[in-house]
Order: structure tokens, then sequence, then C-alpha cells
């Protein structure tokens, strides 16, 4: 029955009015119907996934080893055991930085308080389970369907999978346990120029679970592509959810234009994996909460309009954004292909003296291409994570604009990294003493060290983190979600001009929370989503509502009317509308019944008016529809039929 479900089509969409929901099979409500119950399940869920951050920050970040000749010196051998300690030490550093920084995490709170949002819980923990390259390969099928099942956000989350695995792999070819591979390491020779880099060994290693996942994803989209529940119907998704969906596809924006409207929704919800909240926390960031970016405006004439002046270009500051993102991507790439340290030229110094032979000089080298592949695997596993926010490129179809929930996966690597590079800022890195060899120099660095009173003035703004922009931030936001009125309110702060949060907001104060009732305060906020996007017909039903409260009848008749033509309301409204004309119908009398007879079939005539257009506009359509392979009946056409 959930496979039926899964790739079926009728129940899932009937029932929740949305195909991005398919899939959702494990995500739905577990245990009791208790509200608490279910926060506790996704409590314990996070939970777990903090764990997983912790294995495989330990994984990716694992101890490392330096191997020295049998006839070491004895200060060599002080300096090899002083290496390992550190590195033992920054290795367990990272493991609980990272889970500390994923546990706080405040973009994480939507998951976890809203139960809605458990199916992100569950793939994120499903696929983090899989990312140990010796996960056996018979878990990693069951485990990678388990996820889809529970989310299809989760085939975004491959390649961050696959690269996580390949980048462990060479951690483990590149440290290997001394133990078992002794005689190998202690060898002077070059023998490794004659077997495979690392990094193809790594590569091939994890290949056939990259097949597999690539053989999962395939069968997934073909059986979503075989029932037609691969995209969301375009009536389904609304410009008060995602305002920047259909622009292109009514000619109001260029190609151009959207991308760079959606480079600074992607960097958004970068900063969010980040921890960095640039417009607020909100529920809802749909229309007109971001507004959009316009690249070139007319230069206004002395009219007050756009005629007759030639058009400049202006810059929105808003640009700076994903420019300086761009930037950061590009500075750190830079330094991952040439690293740092110190700087030796060969011609000042002996190459025997500093290397004790060629020999020695060649396999440094080697060290050092070896560890520029590492640095640049790390980014690649980095920029992996960042892929998972792929869904909100604005290259797919999607309902969801800005959402928290979106970035949950992302956050799963930038907690590894943020706590590797805290832990070295608060104990100092450890290098290999690399050679890196470019046009003749020489580059190596140091084992960085830190004193007692140095770690001590970087504890302090690393608590000062944790405490005031992740705990308290975090703390506050779950607080939120506690309750419909402050979390409405939140978002009402972050984005005054949202007409779903004004709109909702306007049910608490019309009678959804009793205390909080005032009638006048519901009316001014449907009248601001309202004014904010005059097609939103669902203010019709909540202004209906309001003025029944208020025994203001007729005004209740005409937006009952006009709730009744909104495929969005037409359920509800017709069932208040049948039983409020059943009273006052068949209480009629004399003159009132009368008129009250004669308002109902003037309504239910102009009702008829509009739903005969709206066929007939249909009609129109449907040759066009047909041959985008769109299906004509769909549920709005079945809801006028039965009006």
């Amino acid at each position: 029955e959930n496979l039926m479900r899964l790739f079926g089509g009728g129940g899932v969409r009937s029932n929740e009015g949305n195909s991005m929901h398919f899939g959702r099979v494990f995500g739905g409500k577990t245990l009791a119907s208790d509200l608490f119950v279910h926060r506790c399940v996704n409590v314990l869920v996070h939970a777990a996934i903090v764990q997983l951050v912790g294995v495989i920050a330990t994984l990716l970040f694992s101890p490392r080893q330096q191997y020295q000749k049998t006839s070491s010196s004895k200060s060599q051998i002080q300096q090899q055991k002083k290496f390992e300690e550190h590195s033992q030490q920054l290795s367990i550093l990272t493991k609980y930085l990272a889970q500390l920084l994923f546990a706080f995490h405040p973009v994480h709170v939507e998951s976890v308080a809203n139960v809605a949002n458990r199916p992100h819980l569950l793939a994120l923990l499903f696929n983090a389970t899989i990312i140990d390259p010796n996960v056996p390969l018979v878990a990693v099928a069951v485990l990678a369907t388990t996820g889809l099942l529970s989310s299809e956000t989760a085939i975004f989350q491959y390649p961050a999978i696959v690269l996580t695995m390949t980048a462990i792999r060479y951690r483990e070819l590149r440290d290997p346990n001394p133990q078992q591979q002794n005689g190998k390491f202690e060898s002077e020779g070059l023998e490794s120029k004659q077997s495979r880099p690392p990094i193809l060994e790594a590569i091939m290693s994890v290949l056939p679970r990259f097949v597999l996942l690539v053989a999962i994803s395939f069968t997934y989209l073909s059986l979503r592509h075989y029932y037609d529940t691969l995209s969301i119907p375009n009536g389904l998704i609304r410009p008060a959810e995602n305002p920047f969906y259909d622009k292109l596809d009514k000619g109001q924006w260029t190609t151009a234009r959207r991308a760079v409207n959606y480079s600074y929704i992607l960097s958004l919800h970068i900063l969010k994996s980040l921890g960095i909240e640039l417009i607020g926390f909100s529920h809802e960031y749909g229309y007109d909460c971001i507004p959009e970016i316009r690249i070139q405006n007319p230069k206004l004439d002395g009219r007050g309009d756009g005629d007759g002046g030639a058009e400049v270009w202006m810059m929105d500051m808003r640009l700076l954004l994903p420019l300086s993102l761009v930037i950061i991507f590009l500075v750190t790439t830079v330094w991952c292909w040439f690293g740092w340290g110190l700087t030796i030229n060969p011609r000042k110094y002996d190459l025997k003296e500093n290397f004790q032979s060629t020999k020695q000089f060649e396999k440094n080298a080697v060290n050092c291409n070896e560890a520029r592949t590492e640095r640049l695997l790390y980014l690649s596993v980095f920029l992996s994570w960042m892929v998972t926010l792929f869904p909100i490129s604005g290259i797919l179809k999607v309902g969801t604009f800005v959402a928290d929930r979106i970035a949950m996966a992302s956050t799963f690597g930038t907690c590894i990294f943020g706590g590797r590079l805290l832990s070295s800022f608060l104990i100092g890195n450890t290098g290999r003493n690399d050679i890196k060899i470019s046009n003749g120099d020489c580059t190596t660095r140091a084992l960085a060290e830190n004193t007692s009173k140095t770690k001590i003035i970087k504890i302090i703004p690393l608590l000062y983190m944790l405490q005031n922009q992740f705990a308290r931030r975090t703390h506050r936001r779950a607080a939120e979600w506690m309750d419909s009125a402050t979390l409405l309110k939140s978002s009402l702060k972050s984005c005054p001009r949202s007409i779903k949060s004004n709109l909702e907001m306007s049910k608490i104060y019309s009678g959804l929370v009793p205390h909080m009732l005032d009638l006048e305060k519901a009316l001014s906020l449907i009248s601001t989503a309202e004014s904010i996007d005059p097609t939103y017909c669902d203010v019709h039903y909540q202004y209906a509502h309001v003025y029944f409260q208020q025994s203001k009848y007729l005004l209740f008749e005409e937006e009952s009317k006009e709730a009744l033509l909104c495929p969005f309301t037409m359920g509800q409204a017709m069932h208040n509308w049948n039983k409020y004309w059943k009273v006052v119908l068949n209480s009629e009398s004399g003159k009132d019944g009368g008129s009250a007879r004669k308002r109902y079939e003037n309504y239910m005539r102009e009702i008829q008016i509009e739903i005969e257009k709206a066929e007939r506009e249909e009609r129109e359509k449907e040759p066009e529809l047909q041959r985008k392979g769109i299906d004509f009946n769909n549920g709005e056409t079945v809801g006028k039929n039965e009006l």
C-alpha cells in the first residue's frame, strides 16, 4: 500500500495537495497523536544525527601519523610523539565542536519543533548512516531507499554522500594503520610511484557504492516519471508561497534576471547553513517578504514616469551577497591549490643539508601533491553539502521559496568543517611538514603551538558565539514554535508584507485563540493581505468568517460568494454557504423571506456565470495543455463541477 501511495499518485495528491509530498511514506506521525510525543520523537532523531555528525567528523579528520626511520634520533622521536598527541587532540576537539554546532544550530528548530518536517530529519538520518565506506552494500541499499521514502529531497544528498565517502577513504589510505602496513611506510623508496595514487584507490574503493546510489536514483525518478508525479502541478504553486516561480513563464523575467534573483535566494540559504540570518526567522517567506532584485531601472523624467527617459544601470546592494560568496569561494580554491607556509629558496640552502638526499626531497614532493589533493577534496566535500540546496536554486519547479528546513542537510557539512576550523583556531593545526615545490621554491609549515594564555583568549569568543549566536537564538526560536501566536508574530516581524502571515495572524484574532479575540484587528490584517496582492482569493473566506461574527450578514454573503469561486477555499466555503442558506431560506416569512431568496438566486446566477466563464477558458487552453502533456481533468475542474 505504501509503494502504491509512493508511485501511484491519486491518494497522496488528493489528500495533501502537493505532488512533492510523494515518497514521504516514513515521514508521517509516529506513536500517539499527542503533539508532545511527536516532538519528543523529532528530538530523538535529531540527537541521533548529532551522534552521526561526531562519527563522520572523526572519520573525515582522523588523527594523523608520522612515520620515521628506525634510526631516527631522539629529537625526531619526541617530535613525532608530540605531533601525534596534538593530532589526536585536534581530532577529538573537532568531533565535539562539530556536535555542539549541530546540536545548537538555530536552523534546525523548524524541522524539529514542526512535526510535519520530520521527513527532512529522517532522510538525513538514513543518508548520514551510509556515509561510512565500511557500511555493507546491502545496508546502503536499504537505508538509501528508506531515505527516499522519507523525503524526496534525500536524492540531493547523494553527491555529498559519495564525496564524503571518498574523502574518508582517501584519509585512510594516506594515513593507514602503521601496524598493518609498517614495512611499506618505513621504506625510503618511491614504490608509491609504481602503484596507483591514493586518490584513485579511494575512488575505485567507493565506486560500487556510487553505482548503487545512481541505480536507486534512476529507479526512483523513472517510477515517478512513469506515474506523472515528478513535478508539482502549476495550480498548486502560488505566488503567496513562491513569488518567483512563474515570472519567467509569464514573460515578466528574462533568464538572466531569474538567475540574479535566485542567486540571492541561494545565498540566503548558504548563510542560514552557516548560522547567519540576514532577514530574520520566519516560517513563511512568501510574497512580498523578499522583493525582487531589479538590475535595470528607467531614468525618470520631470513628469515622474518612465516615458522619455534613458535606461541606466542600477546596482541592488543585495547583489553584494552572492558576489562576496563567489569571491570567498575563489580565494579558498586558490588556497587549496597553493597552500601556505614558510618559503625556503633551495638556492640559498643545500638540498643535502635540508632534505638529506635528493630521494627524500622527491618523496616530500609527492607528499606535497597528496596534501594538495586532500585540500581540494575537502573543498569538494564542503561544496557537495551545499548542493543539497539545489531545490531552491531556481532550476527546479518547487513550491518552497525560502525555508529553514531546506538548509537542514547542508548544516551537516558546515558544522563538521566549522568544528575543524574552530579546533584549529583553539589549539593550532597539525602539518606533516610537507614540502611544496613550485618554480624552484620549497614551502614547509611547522607545527603550530598555543600557550595556555592564548587558548583562554581564543575560548572566550568561541563560548560567546555558541551561547549568544546559537544556543540563545535556538532557544528563542523554539519558544516561538511552541505557540501559533508567537510564531506568526515573529514571522510578521521578519516579513511584515507576507500575505500568508498577515492572513494567518488574522485567524488568531478572529477566534482561533479565544483570549486574543479582536475582530477589528483581524479585519486590518486581512485588508493588509489583500492590498499586497488583490488576486489572493483566500482573503474572502476570512472576511466572511469575521463579518459573520460581527452580524454583518450581507457582507458575509458577498464574501462567501467570492470564497466559493476561490479553488483554495471552495470546500470550506461551500459547507458554510449551504448551512447558512438552509437556515435563512427555511425561516423565510413574508417580505424578509422573499428578499433573502432573491439574494440567494442572484448569487447563484453570478456563481454559475463565473463557472461557465472558467470552463470556457479551460476549453480554450485544453489543446495547449494536452500538447504539453498536462492532465486537463485536474482537481480544480472537478471542484467546480461539484459546485
